[in-house]
């Protein structure tokens, strides 16, 4: 019998904590950070935007915000170069905690690992989704459709017809579609809207990241390449929205950009129809 092999990819991975309720020694583990031996570090949410809203009720819009702020906050630095060990959390009762150490396959799979094994909150993303809203549901679709006539049309032949909402089998869902797929290119598609709908948009679009990231892991001898085409409004020098409405555009924007970046996967942001198709015929192409 031949010994078991150990995957070969070390990392060590913090536990990123919260006190709920300054003073009271009440810590919540919010999200973790993964430094690999090769000297590469990460930061990702643990605990899902749903969960946090069941957790804090009225309080739960704001504590998002502190929880997502965080996470684009230590990033930033590692981005920088700042070791793990001298981190500055952006908002005061917010620490790391001991450091594990883990062999795993890739990144992505520590983060599994410690999703399991770093709190009571915390949830593995892999292999599960949140269902977005019939309304933002529409919304995209309606986006994908828009983007698909504008490319067939100004193409003017069906070459990319079939590219469109692929079904593809995922291990742990039988069913799925993938709204482009073309060679070794694959897409999603969504939109980000100012106001109240921005927040759902923004947990929805973090399901097409997922999708994305799952068909990269499971096909990746043949889908080399993914991004996520978000329809998304111009906020800057924008009279139409207010200063909350475009703050609110910005923050989920930064938010989509970092959850995509973090799994190999790079967000578009187009202005209109135009851009996406232009964009979809130059890399499918």
């Amino acid at each position: 019998m031949l010994p078991i092999e150990l995957p070969t990819f070390e990392a060590l991975w913090w536990p990123v904590m919260l006190e709920t309720v300054p003073g009271s020694g009440e810590r919540l583990t919010v999200a973790h950070v993964v430094r690999a031996a090769s000297g590469q570090s990460q930061v990702r949410q643990a605990v899902p935007p749903s969960t946090v809203s069941t957790l804090f009720g009225t309080a739960g819009k704001g504590m998002g915000l502190v929880i997502s702020n965080t996470v684009l906050a230590l990033q930033k630095q590692l981005d920088n170069g700042v070791p793990v060990g001298e981190l500055q959390p952006p908002f005061g009762g917010v620490a790391l905690g001991e450091p594990r150490d883990c062999v795993a396959h890739d990144l992505n799979e520590v983060f599994e690992v410690a999703a399991r094994l770093g709190g009571a909150f915390s949830a593995s993303q892999f292999g599960t989704t949140e269902r977005p809203s019939a309304e933002t549901q529409r919304a995209f679709d309606e986006w994908a459709d828009r983007v698909r006539e504008h490319l067939l049309a100004t193409l003017e032949n069906q070459r990319f017809a079939a590219a469109f909402n692929v079904p593809v089998s995922f291990i742990e869902r039988k069913r799925a579609r993938v709204g482009f797929l073309f060679g070794d290119y694959a897409a999603n598609f969504g939109v980000l809207r100012p106001g109240r709908k921005s927040s759902s948009d923004a947990r929805a679009l973090k399901v097409k990241i997922f999708d994305l990231e799952v068909l990269r892991r499971q096909q990746g001898l043949t889908v080399h390449r993914a991004e996520l085409i978000v329809g998304c409004p111009d906020w800057s020098g924008n009279t139409v929205f207010s200063q909350r409405e475009a703050e609110g555009l910005r923050s989920s924007w930064e938010f989509i950009e970092h959850e995509a970046r973090m799994r190999h996967i790079k967000a578009v942001r187009c202005l209109g129809v135009t851009d996406a198709a232009q964009h979809l015929s130059g890399l499918a192409a």
